[in-house]
């Protein structure tokens, strides 16, 4: 890796070092806090303080950028500026409110025949002539993500000694938050995976990744959303106009709808419902998953009720879940 090149290597170089000591593997973090470093040492080679001008030339807008990726652009810089403030240098925090509040995506709702042609899709899935065992890849890792509402990049990133095949368990390891948690396997999805684990294992004994590529190292994102759209394709699943096209994530939307869903159906309480599953999806803010509430499309009268109501005098014992 590249060192270093501006007037403020000192400060970003020890900020770096001080996630990582804290236990967060911060690359994303540190990928912006290098760019940056590029731009200061370009643009701004004499400067030793991190000014205003240097900041808002790093925060502006760039053409296309979604204002999600410029706050994820932002953040690193605002944590470089308070941590040059607390070793008494000088330094400008980018204000609050820049760029704005977070949009979040609308998802797409999958149908029950959509998750049935999907999933069938994934079943016919041909070998890589290039080499890999996508034939069997594909269909374990949206299984893995739909059946238990994983974060794509949690299931790409899972080891195989995370997944416990004989208690039925799989360990999240530094979730969104850099927080772990467990989650169970159904009984079928277990089997599933039993016979995927022999399967995988005559070609990648020994491997670390639970899904490993041809070269037996994790697979990236990008290979993910390919695979993804290659089954949107093949089980002819597409946007409704001007709709943005289904993502993987959007798989862990449908499993926590069904779940919502099913409890209602059920007649069991749906207040009951959610601190468990803020637990179950890693959230840190319940918040996060009463939005989850507002997207299930069958809502049950107490659920409709229920959505548009605060969360935090409902439950106020779960304001501190973990993520």
């Amino acid at each position: 890796m590249t060192a270093l090149a501006s007037g403020l290597a000192g400060p970003i170089g020890s900020l770096i070092e001080f996630k990582r000591a804290i236990g967060l593997p911060y690359k994303t973090g540190e990928a912006h806090l290098r760019a940056f470093d590029d731009m200061c040492a370009q643009d701004f080679p004499d400067r030793c303080v991190l000014t205003r001008e240097m900041a808002m030339a790093w925060a502006a807008a760039r053409s296309g950028e979604h204002v999600n990726g410029q706050m994820r652009r932002i953040t690193p810089i605002r944590q470089l500026a308070k941590h040059m403030a607390r070793l008494g240098l000088e330094a400008y925090v980018i204000p609050a409110g820049i760029p704005g509040r977070q949009v979040r995506c609308r998802p797409h709702i999958f149908t029950s025949d959509q998750l049935r042609a999907l999933f069938a899709a994934a079943g016919h899935i041909r070998p890589s002539p290039y080499g890999g065992r996508r034939e069997l890849i594909i269909p374990a890792i949206f299984r893995m993500i739909y059946c238990l509402g994983l974060r794509p990049g949690e299931a790409r990133r899972l080891k195989r000694n995370d997944v416990d095949l004989a208690a039925g368990t799989v360990y999240i390891r530094e979730s969104k938050g850099h927080k772990d948690r467990r989650v169970y396997l159904s009984a079928d999805l277990h089997d599933y995976l039993r016979a995927y684990d022999q399967r995988i294992g005559v070609h990648h004994p020994g491997r670390a990744p639970l899904f490993p590529n041809r070269r037996g190292d994790f697979y990236s994102h990008h290979s993910i959303n390919a695979w993804f759209g290659e089954l949107l394709h093949a089980a002819g699943i597409r946007p409704a106009a001007g709709a943005p096209a289904p993502r993987p994530y959007d798989l862990r939307h449908a499993h926590v709808i069904e779940t919502i869903n099913r409890c209602a159906r059920e007649g069991r309480d749906p207040e009951a419902l959610l601190p468990y599953l803020s637990l179950h999806l890693g959230h840190a803010n319940p918040e996060d998953t009463w939005y989850y509430f507002h997207l299930a499309a069958d809502f049950h009268p107490d659920l409709r009720r229920l959505a548009n109501t605060g969360i935090e005098h409902l439950l106020p014992e779960a304001r501190d879940g973990v993520r």
